[in-house]
């Protein structure tokens, strides 16, 4: 899908929970996405205001508070434009556990905007995740 392909700047990340309540889990956070012609991936986003952790720091809740405020992953990726879905194969990822897997988002377009969003298991019941991107020119 041609109209995928570019880069594109995060313009919000919000949850919407189970109970109805809504959220914004990385605050304000920012981010990019990319999609080539040649179905290539990578995105990131990111949780502003993030402790510095200096070199020789890197005590268990150091990392654990750069870990958990930001998500990386490159890999393939594929339009499935009847279902609405793209799917993320991931190579690489912060998140070791996502490597060799897939992330499943549903797509749609809104003007200019890209709209991805899944559903995410949480203890409480689904919780769905929406990020709405815009390219850059």
């Amino acid at each position: 899908m041609q109209r995928l392909v570019g880069n594109w700047t995060l313009l919000s990340y919000l949850t919407q929970n189970a109970d109805g309540s809504a959220g914004k889990p990385y605050g304000d956070a920012v981010g990019r996405l990319s999609y080539d012609e040649h179905g290539n991936m990578a995105g990131q986003v990111m949780r502003p205001g993030r402790l510095e952790v200096a070199p020789g720091q890197w005590g268990a809740q150091d990392v654990r508070s750069a870990y958990a405020g930001y998500i990386a992953y490159f890999g393939r990726y594929e339009v499935n434009e009847p279902d609405g879905i793209v799917i993320h194969h991931v190579d690489g990822a912060l998140n070791p556990g996502w490597v060799g897997g897939d992330q499943v988002r549903s797509m749609r377009f809104d003007g200019e905007l890209l709209i991805l969003s899944t559903d995410v298991r949480k203890a409480g019941g689904l919780v769905r995740h929406t990020l709405t991107w815009k390219k850059i020119p």
